[in-house]
């Protein structure tokens, strides 16, 4: 029996060091890229001309630029590879992530960046809208039942989701004024207030799921 379990128990471990391993390559290209060659690429932006730049290592749609522009979406996506084989789901969730996320994102970044949809920011904005009133829904059922702990864990990622519902209503509202003729010539804002909370809303769940887990250990 011993000899049986063995095999398995050592292509378990196999899987799993492998998982960790595309975790970190993850992380290592989304901080490498975005961070590191992404700060020499926005100084570049600030001082040079878009026609200095196209005579530069980082001109728009080079090899380098491109590098840069799916850093994290590259990263993100082999770090929660990892994450869906390290927890052994449904291999359907990994080969979603490789390809079908991607796939939007590359399909978003080359063809449809370029053109204002007015229509498509209406139905995915009242798409955000009713998502995030779902899930307050969801949550009042599910933690009203639950110890104060549990719901102190579960109140942190509600804060979390606030912001973020917060930073989606700026991103709208900032992007679209400079497609909106009645604000033509006005200077571009700077996304500060969406900054501050996405930080905020990813503090909050970040917390949240920190005391969840430890709840699970204790």
């Amino acid at each position: 029996m011993q000899a049986e379990i063995s095999p398995f128990v050592s292509r378990s471990s196999s899987k799993q060091k492998f998982a960790l391993s595309l975790f970190w390559i993850g992380l290592l290209v989304a901080v490498a890229l975005a961070a590191v060659i992404g700060r020499s690429l926005v100084y570049n932006l600030r001082t040079l001309t878009m026609a200095e730049l196209s005579a530069t290592v980082w001109a728009e749609g080079g090899p380098l630029y491109i590098l840069w522009a799916f850093s994290v979406p590259l990263g993100s996506i082999l770090a929660s590879i990892g994450a869906f084989m390290y927890v052994k789901t449904r291999p359907a969730f990994s080969w979603f992530a490789g390809i079908g996320v991607l796939g939007v994102v590359g399909v978003m970044v080359i063809v449809w960046t370029r053109v204002y949809y007015p229509i498509l920011f209406g139905i995915g904005g009242t798409a955000i809208l009713l998502s995030f009133f779902a899930i307050v829904w969801v949550w009042m059922k599910k933690y009203a039942a639950l110890d104060i702990p549990e719901k102190v864990a579960g109140s942190y990622k509600l804060i979390g989701y606030l912001f973020w519902i917060n930073a989606s209503w700026f991103i709208c509202g900032e992007t679209a004024k400079m497609h909106l003729k009645a604000f033509e010539g006005s200077t571009v804002p700077s996304p500060i207030e969406v900054m501050v909370f996405l930080v905020l809303g990813w503090l909050f769940v970040l917390v949240g799921e920190y005391k969840a887990m430890q709840l699970k250990k204790a």
